[in-house]
């Protein structure tokens, strides 16, 4: 079989891209445009190992290898745990990939070659890279949604810490579904603050929240109307840093949960999501 290196590069690369997409989604890593790139780059590059013989336990170091450095150029490090989490999870969604490209061959017949980590499909036209491109991002998306459901399913109240000009509130937080309030301008998301605690915030803040007030406009079944808001430094959920956020004034305290649990916060849930799989243990 002749094997085109401009293929074998390109299929990799798009391949490599999409791996790191899902991991990163996964993970909640965040993901900029010339890491995920550069880690491409690497995916493609390293594609070219098909052509070396090795004996399997030097193939093994190299998939490791690889592996470590794609995470690092892709995410950065970003602490131990979070490091090695990563790299498991590229593996998982790896060995997806892996497997969908494996039934591409078998099932519309593409011949191709496999050795050393490295993947090449000989002749697929444009129209099943594509193809084989949508399947592979909607089953992972599916699969990152149906993780997302089974571990938030039974999250319902959650701890925060709100930090403004150096000053900190811990607050219980309810996690709402059906809050999905935006600032605006900016397009952040917004949690919404009782009456009673925001008050509370205005009165022991009022000099340092002159540039930090801003305006949220909400919808409900009914009715319609526009909360003031607070732009925090930072909000802590769970060990996770959070800055891109926005604290909606409610114009009522809310009621006990269930006539119980008593809280001052209602938390997005996307916000506690972040990456699905970010606080697995």
């Amino acid at each position: 079989m002749t094997v085109y290196g401009e293929f074998l590069f390109l299929e990799n690369f798009i391949t490599g891209l999409l791996i790191l997409a899902l991991t990163g989604k996964l993970c909640g890593r965040k993901r900029s445009r010339s890491g995920l790139i550069l880690g491409g780059l690497l995916c493609g590059a390293y594609s070219f190992i098909l052509f070396v013989p090795m004996v399997w336990p030097a193939a093994l170091g190299s998939k490791l290898l690889f592996s470590l450095t794609v995470i690092l150029a892709a995410f950065g490090f970003g602490g131990k745990p979070l490091y090695w989490k990563t790299v498991a999870v590229f593996y998982i969604v790896s060995f997806l990939m892996g497997g969908i490209t494996v039934g591409l061959m078998y099932f519309i017949k593409v011949p191709g070659l496999a050795a050393n980590g490295s993947v090449y499909l000989h002749g697929p036209t444009w129209l099943q890279v594509a193809a084989g491109i949508m399947v592979t991002w909607l089953l992972g998306s599916w699969l990152a949604e149906f993780i997302r459901g089974k571990l938030q399913k039974d999250k319902v109240f959650t701890d925060i810490q709100v930090e403004i000009a150096e000053k900190n509130w811990k607050m219980r937080a309810f996690v709402d579904t059906g809050n999905f309030l935006r600032e605006p301008i900016s397009g952040q998301p917004a949690a919404i603050l009782s009456a009673s605690y925001g008050q509370k915030i205005l009165e022991e803040m009022k000099d340092a929240l002159v540039c930090r007030s801003c305006v949220i406009p909400y919808r409900s079944v009914g009715q319609r109307g526009i909360l003031s808001g607070v732009r925090p430094d930072r909000v802590i959920i769970d060990g996770k840093t959070i800055e891109k956020i926005v604290l909606a004034i409610s114009k009522e305290d809310f009621a006990c949960w269930r006539g119980e649990e008593k809280y001052d916060v209602l938390l997005q849930q996307q916000i506690l999501e972040g990456g699905i799989l970010e606080h697995a243990q």
